[in-house]
């Protein structure tokens, strides 16, 4: 019976146990998180941030073969050779055996190094979106040839220091991008379980509920993105803004389509809940006419600007998107054409 490929320290540093009381090959009902269930029982309804590519791997450590999504290929042709071409290739794909549970010890097969050569011609590149050229690094800049190896380096920063909500949160994106949602969405809970303000996570919760239709959940993370963001330092100014926008422009779609009841702004309780003063939030709201386009992600960014706070004086003033005008309202605008809408919070 195959096992659920889940690392025991990953479970471990989760629960803050005692090696001796993980099982070598965990379960899934070990995996803490209000949504681990729902989003692995809803996970075909998820968006593939990498397209399944399933191989016949071996592995070393048992002798059984399988097949396994080992993702994306990538070649780096810039590391030095040391066991030949499979030496400077990696795999985006997040996958254990599934007899023995170990991981990073395969024989690949001949099939595979040609795959990954084919993406060094000129015709060849992403050849059917399953090999490419270039390197994937970690935020240190560490270089690591299987996800699993990426993983154990981010596990070890972890039991250094297993407070790191941002380490924890590079950890929810590598099982994300590895095509493993129930992993990540485990370190993403876990994450602000430790910081309700890390920002990213409540963005990526936010987006997997969202896709999954659980939109009062999905409705709530993303307004606490945006309660957390002027005081999150993790990203740079313009790119943070693009976060905000987008959650805005989704949270704005779930509560057309839930006529309100899904909150497009955070509500009062969440203002004082995250420790913000309403008083001055609203009246930054108050002072612009905002027109918003439904498809038009950069009509969000003024609000979003609004929500960075001082962070926005980050982004040059040419490329600032906030207009202070005399204005009583916030004006959602429909692109159809529709007529305006008041919508107060």
């Amino acid at each position: 019976m195959p096992n659920s490929q889940i690392n025991p320290r990953l479970i471990q540093l989760l629960l803050n146990q005692e090696n001796g009381n993980i099982p070598k090959s965990p379960t899934m009902s070990m995996l803490p998180g209000k949504y681990v269930k729902t989003i692995l029982k809803n996970k075909d309804s998820l968006t593939q941030i990498i397209k399944e590519n399933y191989q016949m791997l071996t592995c070393k450590s048992c002798g059984r073969k399988g097949k396994y999504d080992i993702g994306l290929l990538v070649l780096n042709l810039e590391k030095k050779k040391t066991e030949g071409m499979k030496d400077n290739i990696q795999t985006t794909g997040y996958f254990r055996c599934k007899h023995c549970n170990s991981a990073g010890n395969w024989e690949l097969p001949t099939s595979l190094i040609m795959l990954s050569m084919m993406s060094v011609l000129p015709f060849g590149e992403g050849t059917q979106k399953q090999s490419t050229v270039g390197k994937n690094l970690l935020f240190d800049g560490s270089w690591h040839r299987y996800t699993t190896d990426a993983e154990e380096h981010l596990l070890n920063i972890l039991k250094e220091n297993p407070q790191d909500s941002f380490v924890w949160n590079r950890l929810g994106n590598l099982y994300h991008k590895g095509n493993r949602p129930e992993l990540a969405v485990s370190a993403f809970e876990h994450s602000i379980l430790i910081d309700p303000g890390q920002t990213e996570s409540h963005f990526t919760l936010g987006d997997m509920l969202a896709q999954i239709s659980d939109l009062p959940n999905a409705g709530y993370h993303f307004r606490q993105m945006l309660l957390s963001a002027s005081a999150y330092k993790k990203m740079p100014a313009d790119k943070l803004r693009e976060m905000l926008a987008i959650g805005l422009q989704l949270l704005f779609l779930m509560s057309e389509h839930t006529d309100g009841e899904v909150p497009f702004l955070p509500t009062l309780h969440e203002i004082e809940a995250s420790g913000l003063k309403d008083d001055s939030l609203n009246r930054s709201i108050a002072e612009i006419e905002l027109e918003i386009f439904p498809d038009n992600i950069e009509s969000f960014f003024p609000l979003a600007e609004i929500y960075m706070g001082i962070r926005a004086k980050e982004i040059p003033i040419r490329k600032r998107a906030l207009q202070m005008k005399n204005s009583s309202s916030l004006k959602p605008k429909m692109q159809n054409g529709k007529k305006k809408k008041k919508r107060k919070r």
